[in-house]
């Protein structure tokens, strides 16, 4: 069975490039609500271990709901931090996959569907990127000390450079779900016209950010 690592920011810090459109409270709910539709979509999927990793009581209470193996963070230290985290209390030599709480629109298909693209013989290592082919918004290791962290700017390539210097070609997966993570307003936007049913869906749209949008549709319309 594969596990999964899904390491989640400092609510209080979360979205920041957001607050143009999103209050703080709003943004806080709206990592939550995308935390709740990824675990609600990997719940559906044939998963080992999910280890979520967190500093605030809200995102572990909801972790619990369920089922995930919670690992407190006592003062968050950052993103890459808290995979090294998960990762480090994963069984050596066990495939893992590693996803950001922000993937609202995956679903169960795209999720098995990454996991055979890296499934095979050997060290095995393979991603997904983000729309843009720069950042990671999916990591597979066939064991958890495979490659060291390094989400940020720029992981698409470095993890690409990373895995070849191992001596290992990495397995490029593009989905399209997968490849929108929620980082500014025009992501939100895919998020609400995407035609899903979720709980980030509903959210955004009775927060102020959807409240703009039905009136800006209302004026276009006029």
């Amino acid at each position: 069975m594969i596990d999964v690592v899904i390491p989640v920011k400092d609510l209080t810090k979360a979205k920041q490039r957001l607050q143009s459109v999103l209050t703080t409270n709003e943004r806080a709910i709206l990592v939550l609500a995308m935390l709740r539709d990824l675990l609600t979509t990997l719940n559906k999927c044939a998963l080992g271990n999910i280890w979520l990793v967190a500093h605030d009581d809200a995102v572990l209470d909801l972790g619990s709901e369920f089922g995930t193996k919670n690992i407190r963070e006592s003062v968050s230290k950052g993103y890459n931090h808290g995979v090294s985290k998960g990762l480090n209390a994963i069984e050596p030599h066990r495939s893992v996959i590693v996803l950001p709480a922000d993937l609202p629109l995956a679903q169960p298909q795209d999720i098995s569907r990454f996991i055979r693209a890296g499934i095979g013989n050997g060290p095995r290592f393979a991603i997904v990127p983000d729309r843009q082919n720069r950042g990671t918004n999916g990591l597979y290791m066939s064991s958890p000390d495979l490659i060291k962290p390094n989400f940020g700017e720029s992981s698409f390539l470095n993890y690409k450079k990373a895995s070849a210097k191992i001596g290992i070609s990495a397995t490029v997966v593009s989905i399209d779900t997968m490849a929108i993570d929620v980082d500014g307003a025009e992501d939100l936007l895919r998020v609400v016209r995407s035609g899903l049913c979720n709980v980030t869906v509903d959210f955004l749209a009775s927060s102020s950010f959807g409240q703009e949008l039905q009136n800006l549709q209302k004026w276009e319309a006029a």
